[in-house]
């Protein structure tokens, strides 16, 4: 009698941070997916020095970036001004980016100073060297600041984490390769966290120019996956940070868990797709063996956020998805749990352009952010399909995703494919799903408030933009518990130079204290170090915390609570006071973003 295979263990995400063209964190990509829209616009000379289209007939070029790739708040990481301005772009941008999934965690960055903590990061091009090159210029500096091992190693270093660290090379599924060797380790037991990040950062004209003259870029820089507007891909520009745990360990620390990884896939295409190409076949049994190994059906999986460039790759893609659901549904007979019975298709690259190394985490970011709304957001942009063969589902349950489609959860555990293909033929796939339901506490008493909120950032300026986005966030639509929010920023963020503690009893007068901390004006509920008549509210021994706490003392805010609080995940992360630090004096010229209209041709 053969034993059941055994089902591997999940993954949570407990921590994510994102950073895009019109995006600085989770809550603004939805948005800008939710509007359907492309962050699209032309490039400025200096931002990509030294482009040569060589004879292809290509427009001015256009992009998907940044507005301020040089900016880096160096004072908030302790960097010195020089060593900032010779350290490539993308270590600034993962530093921030590890910082904000910290805080999405809720887990203050010293309660793992020591801690094996994993960092796999996936290697970005080398344009800030190239640039440095190209003018002629080199510093002391740009040794750690330039190297590739550098890009996972500056964070271990910042962080102090003793984990594994080192970065990952597939080209374009670089970002979904990394997920890999995270999941292995945790599911081994060599660390109990880990760091998976990406981040693609545009400023020389090498790469770009090759690109165009062996057809890979958009000529018109409006292509559209999956379309008749299909031409070359778009760049575009960001980043992301996953924090991952095992689902178990997750669950009995308190961490929230935004969404599931069942199963992490990678494989290439051998020769089968040439040396730049993608196949078909090779893609079909990656995503079969991924849902196998996962241990879940693929006709379960109701939504690819596929690769899905704009290129010919598209087709491959198309087929590779159709054949895997084909043979599914052969051998089981089950139905496609996907919205109206069918799988979708979608590209979050039609919104901001393909990050390259990081596109793959993004791929990821953006099916969570599809589970937690229960809203697939339509391709944006495509409004008449590929006529090719090759995109022609048949009798198949497949569809583009060419307009919203609800998907709300119920009995059913959603389940989503995210696929990547490099261009030299490495290829990922994973499949994330629904995080279940959390175990409902045994009910305990809850202090009565007022709570205490304490806030803290670098500088004064830090801290009023800080309290001026917590008011928002409690004027949204997904207003936090005060009981929660009290102890995440307890308990799990980092205590900064400039503090102040808030006393609320609900959202209405915490709101209310907010904006005047924002406007940098006196409130009788807000207590600072030298007016600290609002501590007066609050009942003494948290009152006594609270003072020693504005005194600069490290405290203990959990034993004035009888149980531990869930924690509050959606608070807006640290608001970075960001300077130019570039090494040739001004840095990039920031760019005038327009959105490109649905109807846009060119």
């Amino acid at each position: 009698m053969h034993a059941e295979p055994q089902v591997p263990e999940p993954i949570a995400v407990i921590g994510l941070s994102c950073r895009t063209a019109g995006a600085d964190d989770t809550d603004a990509l939805w948005q800008l997916l939710r509007g359907e829209r492309r962050l699209i616009g032309p490039v400025p000379p200096q931002r990509v020095p030294s482009v040569d289209a060589g004879h292809v007939d290509a427009e001015p070029l256009r992009a998907a970036l940044l507005d301020d790739p040089a900016g880096f708040d160096a004072a908030f990481f302790g960097v010195s001004r020089r060593m900032a301005a010779w350290m490539d772009p993308h270590q600034r941008v993962l530093l921030e980016l590890t910082w904000h999934a910290l805080e999405n965690a809720g887990i203050a960055p010293e309660q793992l100073h020591g801690a094996p903590v994993a960092v796999f990061a996936a290697a970005p091009m080398a344009d800030y060297r190239e640039r440095m090159v190209q003018a002629d210029v080199v510093d002391s500096a740009a040794f750690p600041g330039t190297l590739i091992t550098f890009t996972p190693n500056r964070i271990s270093y910042q962080f102090d984490w003793t984990g594994p660290s080192y970065a990952v090379d597939s080209a374009c599924s670089s970002g979904l390769s990394v997920l890999a060797p995270a999941v292995q380790g945790l599911r081994a037991g060599e660390f109990s966290l880990a760091a998976v990040m990406a981040a693609n950062i545009t400023c020389n004209g090498f790469y770009t120019s090759s690109a165009y003259q062996a057809g890979a870029l958009s000529p018109t820089g409006d292509s559209i996956p999956f379309s008749t507007r299909r031409d070359g891909y778009v760049r575009g520009e960001g980043g992301a940070c996953l924090l991952l745990k095992r689902l178990a360990d997750a669950r009995r620390d308190g961490d929230p868990v935004h969404a599931v990884i069942r199963g992490v896939g990678v494989a290439h295409n051998g020769r089968a797709g040439g040396l730049t190409g993608s196949d078909a076949l090779a893609q079909t049994r990656l995503f079969l063996r991924t849902a196998r190994a996962a241990g879940v059906p693929l006709a379960s999986v109701g939504y690819v956020e596929a690769h899905g460039t704009g290129t010919g790759g598209d087709l491959a893609e198309a087929a590779a998805v159709t054949d895997a659901l084909r043979t599914a549904l052969g051998t089981s007979g089950d139905q496609v749990a996907g919205p109206e019975g069918k799988l979708w298709i979608g590209s979050v690259k039609s919104n901001i352009g393909h990050l390259e190394c990081a596109a793959g985490l993004l791929g990821i970011v953006k099916a969570v952010l599809v589970l937690r709304h229960g809203l697939i957001p339509p391709i944006a942009g495509l409004t008449e399909a590929d006529p090719d063969p090759d995109l022609s589902f048949g009798e198949l349950p497949v569809a583009l995703a060419d307009r919203p489609v609800t998907w709300p959860r119920d009995a059913a555990v959603r389940r989503i494919g995210v696929n990547s293909f490099g261009v030299g033929g490495a290829l990922a796939h994973a499949i994330i799903e629904d995080a279940p339901e959390a175990a409902p506490r045994t009910p305990a008493s809850t202090p009565s408030g007022p709570w205490a909120v304490p806030l803290s950032a670098l500088n004064r300026a830090a801290l009023a933009a800080l309290a001026a986005r917590l008011a928002r966030t409690l004027r949204g639509q997904r207003q936090p518990a005060l009981t929660s929010l009290a102890w995440t920023v307890q308990t799990g963020r980092s205590a900064l130079r400039e503090r102040c503690v808030l006393v609320a009893a609900d959202l209405t007068e915490l709101a209310e204290a907010l904006d005047a901390l924002a406007a940098e004006q006196a409130h009788e509920r807000v207590a600072t170090g030298d007016h600290r008549g609002a501590l007066g509210r609050l009942p003494a021994p948290m009152a006594h915390t609270a003072g020693d706490w504005l005194d600069g003392q490290s405290v203990d805010w959990a034993k004035h609570w009888p149980h531990p609080q869930p924690r509050c995940p959606d608070l807006p992360g640290y608001p970075f006071q960001r300077r130019t630090h570039w090494f040739d004096a001004h840095g990039p010229q920031p760019r005038t973003r327009t959105d490109v209209p649905h109807s846009d041709t060119h």
